[in-house]
């Protein structure tokens, strides 16, 4: 069974490849901790409020 670090890895780097989302920090150099919505992730975000 997978551990449940390696299935939340596997999902942020899904996440990432996606365009979902992107860590702020590989973007603007700031903090670990907060991500940014990417194109595909604001239309996601969007569909999700609309419903």
């Amino acid at each position: 069974m997978a551990r449940r670090s390696d299935v939340l890895d596997t999902i942020v780097n899904l996440a990432k490849r996606r365009g979902l989302v992107y860590p702020s920090s590989e973007i603007y150099g700031g903090l670990r901790a907060s991500w940014d919505y990417g194109p595909l992730g604001v239309e996601l975000k969007n569909n999700v409020k609309r419903q």
